[in-house]
């Protein structure tokens, strides 16, 4: 045992020797290795290397190797590709490096972290669409031409440096990133850029997280890119990010590709408090309101430059949720939309309310000038269906229907909607010309049940019956006044089997008899009813008014105010007397004064000196 302590003893000693010796001659190495010219001419040459790029910066290294080895580079440029300017790719005021010191060894440049200080990225799309983003030189370009990715043990000749980078992490503060599209000479800028990331070999993933602010608003944001140096090449990789802002909160997982400009495609999801706020933020001021408020999308996304589409996806807005699928246009002057979306139930409540606040929060709602709702959304194409819809005290069934919105002139076709047992379909135009909004409408009824139908829509229970109507109108002019007054056109209305509330048309002899001093009560049933009637100036007529039931017919002719509560009308009710062998009597009427005071008189004078029909409906454009 004694023997062999000396011998552990002299190896250990040899050992120790050898390591001082490899220490001291790595020492003796480093100011050769790492001198500032044999530095500076390697940093140089390795990212021109891998870029195909021309990179410069000002002045000498500054090299320390306390407490680790780190290289500070001053105001470093990295140029953009021919074609896009004298004003560079990247501009870094400092970039400061660490440096692994074996590699240097082996003539190679790695890092184990990196930090630019205050950076400029100028990112700039050409005329053609081309990014000056794509690495199409040097290393990253061939790479890409081989169209493959190559690992860490790959038998690659002459050895790819794309195998065995090491880059690290890399940090940015205070930096700024602007886009300039040389298409449309549309620009953004992000300002104010903190971010960490981390590469650890260029053939691998790279991962950061940071914040910046865009048009104000501060954003965080997290990603990862599984092939990064390809999608920079040109080429395709697996892409994960999420940003939050306060009017925005976004997550994508899928691929990225760089094909005449970037193309995402894959999962979203996105929340926002207000779609009212997104969309200003985007670019398009759409002003205040109380819609549009709380989004939230969740399905599959589609984006090529400033088109996006989602599909297989559930939406949410304002409350109300849908599945379907969208297309988005964002261009600088134009926001456009289109796509199918079906609903459970639909509550147009919010809007009907907007609408109506709109037009008096002003003033007399008769001035406030005629605008074209959506009009702010510039192109719009959707179709909509839904098994239930709201919109105030009013609800409709099943109904499904297109808006289409271009060149000003906003279209709403309601294929057919189930309605109080009955059926509903219509046409609404509005064309702004102009100062001056051009509105038209047909409306069809079908077989619905009319006390439930006056019950929703204007609050009217006096009468029942099962009713079809047919409505045909038009309106112009540049206010809601001068719409409301130049309305016109006509409607077609037949009600079977209903009762007339508080009126017993029975008691109207008496009535004549007694001008004004009969109050009218009970009800009256009836077989068929109907009308034709012909609005315009203002006022509303009929020549056809009847009404038939089992021992009375009657006729009726007149006009009323729509503007002005007058009613003037003439008729005559011819009453049967079943037990006098059905003799017939007929029994002529007036009836004057305003729709909530109104009284009956006998008719003994010639017919009322008056047209029962209105003015001429004002010309509209495309009439001929």
């Amino acid at each position: 045992m004694g023997k062999r302590e000396p011998k552990r003893a002299r190896r250990f000693v040899i050992g120790a020797l050898a390591v001082v010796g490899v220490l001291v001659a790595l020492a003796a190495a480093v100011p050769l290795v790492i001198s500032p010219a044999v530095v500076k001419s390697r940093i140089v040459d390795q990212i021109a290397y891998w870029t195909g790029r021309e990179f410069t910066f000002r002045g000498e290294p500054q090299i320390s190797l306390y407490p680790y080895l780190t290289v500070r580079l001053n105001d470093a440029k990295l140029s953009n590709p021919e074609g896009m300017g004298d004003e560079p790719f990247i501009a870094v005021d400092t970039m400061t490096a660490k440096l692994e010191i074996l590699p240097l060894f082996l003539g190679r440049l790695e890092f184990a972290r990196f930090r630019l200080s205050n950076p400029r990225i100028n990112l700039r799309t050409d005329a053609d669409g081309r990014g000056n983003w794509i690495m199409a030189e040097g290393v990253i370009g061939s790479q890409m031409s081989k169209g493959d990715k190559e690992g860490a043990t790959d038998e690659v000749d002459p050895p790819s440096p794309l195998a065995d980078v090491r880059l690290g992490r890399m940090a940015i503060r205070d930096g700024i990133i602007s886009y300039t599209d040389g298409r449309t000479g549309r620009k953004e800028e992000l300002s104010k850029v903190v971010a960490s990331f981390d590469w650890t070999r260029t053939s691998q993933m790279a991962a950061g997280d940071g914040s910046f602010i865009w048009r104000g608003e501060p954003v965080e944001f997290n990603g990862s890119v599984d092939a990064p140096l390809d999608l920079l090449a040109g080429g395709s990789s697996s892409l994960r990010f999420g940003f939050s802002a306060t009017p925005l909160r976004l997550s994508f997982a899928g691929s990225a590709l760089q094909l005449d400009g970037t193309q995402l495609e894959g999962d979203i999801k996105l929340t926002t408090p207000s779609v009212r706020r997104v969309v200003e933020w985007l670019g398009s001021p759409m002003g205040t309101g109380a819609i549009l408020g709380a989004g939230a999308i969740d399905g599959r996304i589609n984006w090529i430059g400033p088109s996006v589409s989602i599909a297989d996806a559930t939406f949410e807005l304002d409350g109300n949720a849908a599945e379907g699928a969208l297309s988005v246009a964002v261009g600088e002057d134009a926001f456009g939309v289109s796509g199918t979306l079906a609903f459970d139930s639909l509550d147009l409540s919010p809007y009907v309310e907007a609408a109506h606040a709109g037009l008096t929060s002003a003033g007399a709602w008769q001035l406030v000038p005629a605008q074209l709702p959506l009009d702010a959304l510039g192109a719009v194409d959707l179709r909509l269906s839904t098994s239930r819809l709201i919109a105030g005290n009013a609800e409709i069934g099943r109904t499904g229907a297109t808006v289409t919105l271009k060149n000003s002139e906003l279209v709403i076709n309601v294929g057919e909607a189930e309605l109080e047992e009955g059926t509903a379909d219509g046409r609404l135009a509005l064309v702004m010309d102009g100062d001056a909004l051009t509105a038209t409408a047909q409306v069809r009824v079908q077989d619905v049940l009319v006390a439930e139908m006056l019950g929703q829509l204007a609050d009217i229970d006096a009468l029942t019956g099962v009713g079809t109507a047919t409505v045909d109108a038009k309106a112009r002019g540049e206010t809601w006044g001068d719409v409301f007054e130049t309305l016109a056109g006509t409607a077609r209305v037949a009600i079977d089997n209903g009762v007339l509330k508080g009126i017993d048309l029975a008691a109207l002899p008496e009535a004549v008899r007694a001008p004004g001093q009969f109050a009218f009560t009970g009800s009256t049933a009836f077989v068929a009813a109907g009308a034709t009637l012909a609005f315009g100036d203002g006022v509303v007529a009929t020549d056809d008014l009847h009404a038939d039931g089992d021992d009375y017919s009657l006729r009726l002719t007149g006009r009323a105010g729509l503007l002005d509560p007058t009613i003037e009308a003439r008729g005559t009710l011819t009453l049967v007397d079943p037990e006098n062998g059905g003799a017939a009597s007929d029994v002529p009427f007036r009836i004057g004064g305003t729709w909530d005071d109104w009284s009956v008189a006998p008719d003994l004078g010639p017919p009322v000196e008056r047209d029962m029909t209105p003015a001429d409906e004002p010309v509209v454009p495309g009439d001929g």
